[in-house]
């Protein structure tokens, strides 16, 4: 994940935004809800060590929000700081989106929304319950279906699909 995309929102104890990023500033024009117009916070706020995660108001667009305090030394003048992440598109729709373009079975589609996630084939194999062997040839079917050579280009071409 690119941390450029982590949207920071800092908040004083009347809920009112001391400071956000230029990535917040794109959260807020898709979850409008977040923000009033008087510049108070009006998203929720989750629990600390929580995290809620939230379809946008527009577009199908989610995002992950935690939240942290920072003390700045003295507990009772706490300010909270809110981390928002993009989330991307429901698994549901992702997968519908896949299943669209490339006809993968359910064992491919399995692995190729593991694979998306980050996770390498062997772990992907473990968390599958399967062999590397499987996942090897898994990936030689799903190179062929998609076109490409590589794992690398294997999930490119899937995220600009998913586009």
């Amino acid at each position: 994940m690119d941390l450029r995309s982590l949207a920071i929102v800092i908040l004083d104890h009347e809920q009112r935004v001391l400071f956000s990023n230029s990535a917040a500033h794109n959260f807020f024009s898709d979850f409008p809800s977040l923000k009033t117009s008087e510049g108070k916070w009006s998203g929720p706020t989750p629990p600390e060590g929580e995290v809620l995660e939230l379809d946008g108001d527009l577009g199908g667009a989610r995002i992950r929000l935690v939240r942290t305090w920072i003390s700045n030394g003295r507990p009772e003048a706490g300010y909270a700081g809110i981390i928002l992440c993009p989330l991307g598109m429901k698994p549901e729709d992702r997968r519908g989106k896949l299943l669209k373009v490339y006809e993968f079975t359910p064992a491919e589609l399995k692995l190729v929304e593991l694979l998306l996630e980050g996770l390498r084939p062997q772990t992907a194999a473990t968390e599958l319950g399967i062999t590397i062997h499987t996942v090897r040839t898994y990936l030689k079917r799903l190179y062929r279906k998609v076109g490409v050579r590589s794992q690398s280009t294997l999930v490119c071409a899937l995220n600009k699909a998913l586009e």
